[in-house]
């Protein structure tokens, strides 16, 4: 099994007992460890979920140019994937907060960030979401990817579809939560053919979803089947920030936090419409947008 190495700071005692359950801790905040890729996955969530403000940083061997890969939480260092191989892309900080020093307001500094904002290109992201035939991704088959590419304004930029053909029947449960039949997978397009015309739209934009890494495990386990590179765009997931800014929600369902941000629209369980409305959740959760 191939290894992996995790660094992180401020590592609580709970996380750090999750993690030495698999991993040596060498040094101080840096874990090595031998374990399938399932078990690495499932550690990266349970590290984002409980690491807050802290930073960490994940790499493992991977089949690229360079043999590995990486993946980075609460950092500025992104990565960059390059024909095959993974670079290190070192994000600046914004210097416009620190040119309002003096005289002015908070209210005042706001104002005049929104304004400097608008007056400024929008930075991209694409907001992703899939529909599946169940829970397990190694199981289980993808059976709708929606994607929308949008901005930090709001604004729909563009659009992608599309349902997948798969040989499965899917559960009563399955259809009665999303409306998909086993005869709409039958007009459904060609896996892979999907998941190509799917990178292809993302590009290198920052993909952010809800829930995201249930669906990071399913694309990227996909992908990896037909003979495709994993994605290594930055991605964000909504629920981490939700969490932060709403501390004391009865749980936190997609439909329980869109009430919370009066957002008056349901969840279809339809990939494209889920996306859009996840467009509509990002815009106003603070905390992700001064992340991006």
């Amino acid at each position: 099994m191939p290894l992996t190495i995790i660094t992180i700071s401020k590592v609580k005692n709970s996380l750090r007992g999750d993690l030495t359950k698999w991993m040596q801790e060498i040094d101080a905040g840096v874990y090595v460890g031998n374990f399938n890729s399932r078990v690495r996955e499932n550690l990266w969530q349970r590290i984002i979920d409980n690491i807050g403000d802290g930073s960490a940083t994940m790499t493992y061997a991977h089949r690229n140019e360079i043999g590995y890969t990486f993946k980075t939480h609460n950092t500025n260092r992104n990565l960059l994937d390059v024909d095959g191989i993974p670079l290190v892309l070192v994000r600046s900080d914004n210097k416009e907060e620190t040119k309002i020093k003096h005289g002015f307001s908070k209210q005042a500094k706001h104002r005049k960030a929104r304004t400097y904002q608008g007056k400024t290109q929008a930075k991209k992201y694409v907001v992703v979401d899939i529909e599946t035939s169940g829970l397990d991704y190694e199981k289980h088959k993808i059976i709708e990817i929606g994607a929308v590419l949008t901005n930090s304004q709001g604004e729909v930029l563009d659009k992608f579809e599309s349902l997948i053909r798969q040989e499965i029947k899917l559960s009563n449960e399955i259809i009665k939560l999303t409306g998909i039949t086993d005869n709409d997978l039958i007009n459904g397009g060609d896996e892979k053919k999907v998941l190509e015309d799917f990178v292809c739209f993302i590009k290198n934009h920052p993909l952010v979803g809800y829930n995201f890494n249930f669906d990071m495990k399913f694309l990227n386990y996909n992908l990896e089947k037909n003979s495709l590179k994993e994605i290594t765009n930055t991605t964000y997931d909504l629920k981490t920030y939700v969490k932060r800014e709403k501390m004391f929600l009865k749980n936190y369902k997609l439909e329980t936090v869109l009430k919370e941000y009066g957002i008056k629209k349901k969840v279809d369980h339809r990939a494209l419409a889920d996306a859009l409305v996840t467009v509509n959740l990002a815009s106003q959760v603070n905390e992700f947008l001064k992340k991006l």
